[in-house]
C-alpha cells in the first residue's frame, strides 16, 4: 500500500515541465477544468495545479487548489504509473464540496482510473 502523502517529487515544480506538458500532454475539458495528462519517464505520478485570477480571490483559488491537491492524495494509486496530470481551473467551483469534486474528476478521467 503506498503512502496518501503528497510529497515533493510528486509536485510539477518546473516552467519546463509544465511547457512540455502543453504542448504534448493529452487534454480532458470539462465544466469547471481543464486536465493535461502526459507520460513521465521518472516513474512516479506527479500533480500540477494552476488557478487564474479571474476565477475568483485568492480565499477561492486556494480553497480549490487544495480540493484538488487532496483528490490527488487520497486517489493517486488509482492513477496510471508515471503520468503527470496537470490541472487548470477555469470556473469558479469554491462552493462545492470535496465529494463533488471527486465525482467531477472521477467522471472526466473515467477509464484512466485504475480499478482497485
Amino acid at each position: 500500500m503506498e503512502s496518501i502523502t503528497f510529497r515533493k517529487n510528486e509536485r510539477i515544480r518546473k516552467r519546463s515541465d509544465y511547457t512540455t506538458l502543453h504542448r504534448q500532454g493529452k487534454r480532458v475539458h470539462a465544466e469547471h477544468f481543464t486536465l493535461i495528462l502526459k507520460k513521465n519517464p521518472l516513474g512516479c505520478r506527479r500533480l500540477g495545479v494552476t488557478t487564474g485570477k479571474k476565477v475568483g480571490n485568492s480565499v477561492k483559488r486556494n480553497r480549490m487548489k487544495r480540493l484538488l491537491r487532496e483528490f490527488f492524495r487520497l486517489n493517486k494509486e488509482k492513477l496510471p504509473d508515471s503520468h503527470d496530470l496537470w490541472i487548470i481551473v477555469r470556473k469558479d467551483f469554491s462552493a462545492y464540496t470535496y465529494d463533488q469534486v471527486r465525482e467531477a474528476l472521477e467522471n472526466i478521467l473515467g477509464d484512466r482510473l485504475v480499478a482497485t
